[in-house]
């Protein structure tokens, strides 16, 4: 990596580990949390992709489990988050040199939306042993995440384009 890919990569942990702090607890099932960690790391995916969108998310949030009471969660949030970022960078910047595009932005949230709800509900119900049923519970906290990070799709297009930044 370059000094400035490094120095990005960083700031977009830090603004997702940040922006996680900001949250409600859900006190349904075994708890969860709505945050803005989401809509943050899939707005830096949207705009600089899959590298910067798996890497922010995957980091920033296992960062903020890791100092929190969530920190059982570490693990399942690196590979989910890691995931989910790539999946929604790789999606919604497929083509190169062309601009923002409205649909492939929805599509990539709404897959990465369904690695986030599947790989979460996976953990709880199996990992963590609750169950079936009682992971059910999650989904809804985790819908609420996807739908705040469809906002990010009206904060993307006034945000620098990357190239802008390495400039």
């Amino acid at each position: 990596m370059k000094t400035r890919q490094l120095v990005l990569t960083a700031v977009f942990i830090s603004m997702v580990t940040v922006s996680t702090y900001i949250r409600i607890h859900i006190p349904l099932g075994t708890g969860g949390l709505i945050h803005l960690g989401t809509l943050v790391s899939f707005t830096i995916a949207l705009k600089f992709g899959a590298r910067y969108g798996a890497l922010a998310g995957g980091i920033g949030m296992t960062l903020f489990d890791l100092f929190s009471e969530w920190y059982v969660w570490a693990p399942a949030t690196l590979i989910i988050r890691l995931i989910s970022g790539y999946v929604v960078g790789r999606v919604a910047l497929s083509r190169r040199g062309q601009g923002l595009n409205m649909l492939r932005n929805v599509i990539a949230i709404m897959l990465g939306g369904v690695v986030i709800i599947s790989g979460y509900y996976v953990f709880e119900a199996f990992i963590l042993g609750v169950g079936l049923v009682p992971a059910l519970a999650s989904i809804p906290g985790n819908l609420t995440q996807i739908a705040f990070a469809m906002f990010g799709l009206l904060i993307v297009p006034s945000l620098p384009r990357l190239e802008e930044l390495h400039a």
